[in-house]
C-alpha cells in the first residue's frame, strides 16, 4: 500500500528545499548495488544542484557507487513534542530527499571546487583559500563525490 503525502506537509518551494539542504549539518547517502542497500551518514555541501562530499578512494561507499551510480540523499532536523498521552505526541521537523547520479573525482583540479565548498561550510571563513591543487595532491587517498541532483522533495511537520 502506498502512503499518500499530506499536501500541507509537502514543501513545494525549491528555495526552501535548497535552504534546508544547505543548512543541514549531516546528510545520509543511500546507495544500492548487487541487491544490497547501504546508507551512511556524512558531512556534505550543497550548491547549484549538486551535493558534494569527500572520502577515501577505497571503501564501501565507492564500491556501491561503482556498482550503481544512482543514489538517494536525505537530510532532516526536528524535535519530538511530548504530550500528556502517548498517542498525542507530535514532531516538529523539516526533511529533504534528493535523487541523482554520483560521480567520483580523484583529479586534484576537479576536487578543489568541491573541497572549497565543504571547507566554507564547516571551517572558519577564509580557510578555503588554502585548498589548492598542490595541497590536494598531498592526500593520495582522497576522493570527492559529486551528486548531480535531478529530483528533490521536501516535507515539514509541526504540531
Amino acid at each position: 500500500m502506498t502512503a499518500m503525502r499530506s499536501p500541507e506537509k509537502e514543501i513545494r518551494d525549491r528555495g526552501e528545499i535548497e535552504r534546508i539542504l544547505r543548512e543541514a549539518e549531516v546528510g545520509r547517502l543511500g546507495t544500492c548495488a548487487d541487491g544490497e542497500p547501504y546508507v551512511v551518514p556524512l558531512h556534505f555541501a550543497y550548491s547549484d544542484g549538486r551535493i558534494v562530499f569527500h572520502c577515501a578512494r577505497r571503501g564501501k561507499k565507492l564500491d556501491k557507487i561503482a556498482g550503481n551510480p544512482r543514489v538517494c540523499f536525505e537530510v532532516d532536523s526536528g524535535e519530538v513534542i511530548q504530550a500528556d498521552e502517548p498517542c498525542e505526541f507530535s514532531t516538529n521537523y523539516r526533511s529533504v530527499i534528493a535523487y541523482g547520479e554520483a560521480r567520483v573525482y580523484i583529479e586534484p583540479k576537479k576536487m578543489v571546487d568541491a573541497l572549497r565548498l565543504l571547507v566554507d561550510k564547516y571551517a572558519p571563513r577564509g580557510m578555503s583559500d588554502k585548498i589548492t591543487e598542490a595541497a590536494v595532491s598531498k592526500y593520495g587517498n582522497l576522493a570527492v563525490v559529486e551528486i548531480t541532483v535531478d529530483e528533490m522533495t521536501g516535507k515539514r511537520g509541526s504540531p
